[in-house]
């Protein structure tokens, strides 16, 4: 019996395995899974033979040419090759009659995953947490610099130093920029003791690589990376324009180097940022931030409160809501201490009826020089502040506690109840007035974020996050003015707006242009569903919104995997990775590198 060869079986299962797909396309996946039928395939004819011919059953076996060169045996893909010799396993003539297109996503599925998980170690290991220093002087950052900026060189393709001296720009081709992938190379910081493994040791444990950016971005960097250089090796090209890799390094923080780059830079045909979740995501909400201060001015003499507010912190950053907060109290108008802490105890108890869950205490705490304060500390749930109803704020809490307490009356009481009558139970802004609610975005966002007593000033920071509307901006500076001015009002003046305050616009794309039909057919195929999906509007932000007409595509996977960035023992598995990647190739080929390119 002669042994059919893998290139043959290989040939056979193609129209069969494409005629079952409604599209009559390949996906990486499926062209994956078919080099492993083909490999089982050859497998069992040579022990079927090799049966036979021991047994001496079965048809008459044909007489041997002992001077022909016997047939090379099926082998599977050998990925630890490097460079062509890897790639010649998938040239037209070790698989004939497949597109160069699908042999390229074959080779991105077989030998892609190792290639991107050894490459997303190599970045993990550079610390680029945000310090002190710009990121142009970011001892992590620069070292990642030399690094990708030798990855490069040894590849044939450009890099260069843009934005602030901090955006990394790797680029294939010529002409005028036709595809950018658009990545952030800092990620946020990571507590050791936090961590099971080491943050910057990266590591595959049970199918899942753990290490401080795997997910959030250096593991979707890594794959944009390896699916040029495969790509090159294969003898694609860039076939209208360059394809830019965009690498910033000031996501986590100020932003200023990116911005500087979209400001200045030629803007690609076609932008995909890789910073958020999957199918697509077409919109973003605007940013607003804004400062509300008063004065930590004495009662009046005349005031009858029993506890005297002196010191108060929540929270730890402008983009997440607080998941711990403390008030300190000193007693007021000759009340003793015991008499302070049974009416801030009364006042917990009559709160925890209302609010099931509700973590706090309070006790007595020595100061230097002598004497003590009572203070009243808070445990919620810290989670984004563009996600608040996730989590619970722990602010809310203390404001409900204070707002039992016969507390004297000063700048920080004031913003207390600041927060128990505008902010408290309400997510969405409707206290301040805003009550708009766009089909796409939903409504508006709203979190209290932080609160600090310095220099005799208590401040409280807000922000929220603004859907699309009919409205300019001057309109809704407008409705803010009248929120600032209720609470103001309400405060007999003790509480205004201080200065700094931002808003941003939303970020919002045509759902129905060519590279967002393109996105969503690729997930789709690749994740085999079903039906009509859409496209989706998140309520933070991405560089992606730093660029007209961008979009992001992942890599997050709601409903696959539990997201873990910004936490500890930030990782992704293996499998979300290599999905990742092919369908990373597959929008690099068909926006790019194809003659038909969209």
């Amino acid at each position: 019996m002669r042994l059919c060869s893998y290139g043959l079986v290989l040939c056979l299962l193609v129209p069969a395995l494409a005629l079952a797909q409604p599209t009559g396309k390949l996906t990486p996946a499926q062209l994956h899974e078919l080099e492993r039928q083909a490999r089982i395939q050859a497998e069992k004819i040579q022990k079927l033979a090799a049966q036979q011919a021991k047994s001496g059953k079965g048809r008459p076996q044909p007489k041997i040419d002992k001077d022909k060169p016997k047939e090379e045996e099926p082998k599977p893909a050998n990925c630890k090759l490097t460079g062509a010799r890897r790639a010649a396993q998938f040239s037209e003539e070790a698989l004939p009659g497949i597109p160069l297109s699908e042999r390229y996503a074959l080779y991105v599925g077989a030998c892609g995953l190792e290639d991107v998980v050894g490459l997303t170690q190599q970045l993990v290991r550079f610390k680029t947490v945000r310090g002190d220093q710009p990121p142009a002087m970011n001892p992590g950052v620069v070292a990642m610099g030399r690094f990708l900026q030798q990855w490069a060189k040894a590849r044939g393709f450009g890099f260069r130093l843009a934005g602030r001296n901090d955006v990394f720009e790797l680029s294939w081709g010529q002409g005028a920029p036709r595809l950018g992938l658009v990545f952030h190379g800092d990620v946020v910081p990571a507590i050791p003791s936090e961590w099971k493994s080491k943050p910057f040791e990266p590591k595959v444990v049970n199918g899942r690589l753990y290490g401080r950016g795997v997910m959030d971005d250096k593991g979707p960097l890594a794959a944009a990376l390896v699916s040029l250089s495969m790509a090159q090796e294969m003898g694609l090209e860039p076939q209208k324009g360059k394809v830019l890799v965009i690498i910033g390094n000031d996501e986590e923080s100020s932003w200023e180097g990116m911005q500087e780059y979209a400001r200045v830079e030629q803007v690609p045909t076609h932008v995909i940022s890789m910073d958020s979740e999957y199918p697509v995501v077409v919109a973003q909400s605007g940013f607003v931030s804004l400062t509300l201060e008063a004065v930590l001015d004495a009662p009046d003499s005349n005031d009858s409160g029993m506890l005297l507010p002196v010191e108060a912190t929540a929270g730890e950053s402008l983009a997440q809501v607080p998941g711990s907060a403390s008030l300190s109290l000193m007693p007021f108008a000759g009340k003793s201490m015991e008499q302070g802490l049974a009416a801030v105890k009364a006042a917990m108890e009559s709160v925890r009826k209302e609010r099931p869950g509700l973590k706090a205490e309070v006790k007595a705490v020595p100061v230097a020089g002598g004497g003590s304060r009572i203070v009243l500390t808070t445990q919620g749930k810290a989670v984004p502040s563009s996600i608040p109803e996730q989590g619970r704020n722990a602010l809310w809490d203390l404001a409900a506690i204070a707002a039992r307490l016969p507390l004297a009356e000063n700048g920080l009481t004031a913003l207390l109840h600041t927060v128990t009558r505008r902010f408290d139970g309400d997510h969405h802004g409707e206290r301040l007035g805003f009550t708009e609610k766009d089909v796409l975005m939903g409504p508006l966002v709203s979190a209290v974020t932080l609160l600090r007593v310095k220099d005799g000033k208590a401040t409280l920071s807000v922000t929220l996050r603004r859907p699309r509307s009919e409205e300019g901006n001057e309109d809704f500076q407008a409705a803010l003015d009248h929120a600032v001015a209720l609470i103001n009002q309400e405060t007999d003046g003790r509480v205004v707006e201080g200065a700094g305050r931002y808003v941003g616009d939303p970020h919002v794309v045509d759902g129905t242009g060519p590279l967002v039909i393109t996105l969503m057919d690729i997930y789709k195929r690749h994740r085999n569903l079903r039906g009509d999906i859409a496209p989706l509007s998140i309520r933070g932000g991405t560089y992606a919104r730093l660029f007209p007409r961008a979009v992001d595509f992942g890599p997050d996977l709601k409903g696959v995997e539990s997201p873990s960035v910004h936490s500890a023992d930030e990782s992704i598995s293996l499998e979300h990775l290599g999905l990742t990647t092919q369908m990373l190739a597959e929008a690099l080929h068909t926006l790019a590198l194809s003659p038909n390119a969209q």
